[in-house]
């Protein structure tokens, strides 16, 4: 069964917290009632603090966002991040003052590319949540089986199709024969700039073996 979509949508919005046996006159700290979960470059930190640029769906334009939080010095500029925020204010415009409520790395790689066939390329088993496009980038969602060791993860172009209008692209994910035992979130994002630029690219089709979605062969991301 075939199936084209171009992106499911992001579930990273603001999220109310229900709270029960709460006195209604306490005061909840915002940190846990409003706030945004998106997927953002870190740029680096500047003289008020750490500076992080959004992007929108498809080929919206940056927004960059200023806070006065630390970033972690484990997480490098230029680098995706998994950011807990909230507007510090209602104004509008390329450059948004926010609060940081968390951030955190997640996993980050440019698209890369084997003459090797689909069917020697270990497609292990995620249960997607949400596969979607910002500017040069595509980010995923979803759970994995918590190995306690190191896995691979990338995200990965058949070379042989890379002259066709539709690039056969697909979700490597090897746990490297370490024993499965929980499913937990899994966060990437990967940069696919270098094939969107090509003027005789039209589609990017991503393959990956998942358990939510299992009659579904492909996404396709329409350039």
């Amino acid at each position: 069964m075939k199936t084209t979509l171009r992106h499911l949508p992001l579930l990273m919005l603001a999220t109310l917290l229900a709270l029960a046996a709460c006195n209604k006159q306490e005061d909840i700290d915002r940190a846990y009632t409003d706030y945004r979960y998106d997927i953002v470059t870190y740029l680096g930190q500047n003289a008020t603090g750490a500076l992080f640029e959004y992007l929108g769906h498809g080929d919206s334009s940056a927004i960059r966002l200023q806070s006065a939080y630390a970033v972690d010095e484990d997480i490098k500029p230029n680098h995706r991040v998994l950011l807990r925020y909230d507007y510090a204010n209602q104004a509008d415009g390329d450059l948004r003052d926010i609060t940081v409520y968390g951030c955190n790395g997640i996993i980050n790689d440019s698209l890369r590319m084997t003459m090797a066939s689909p069917d020697s390329l270990t497609l292990h088993q995620v249960k997607l949540r949400s596969l979607w496009r910002t500017g040069e980038f595509i980010n995923l969602h979803c759970q994995v089986e918590y190995t306690g060791k190191s896995r691979l993860m990338m995200l990965v172009a058949d070379g042989k199709t890379l002259t066709q209008d539709t690039v056969q692209c697909y979700l490597v994910h090897d746990i490297m024969g370490h024993r499965p035992a929980y499913w937990r979130d899994c966060y990437a994002s990967f940069n696919v700039g270098a094939l969107w630029k090509r003027d005789s690219f039209r589609c990017l089709r991503i393959h990956l073996t998942d358990v939510t979605y299992p009659d579904t062969e492909y996404y396709d991301f329409i350039k």
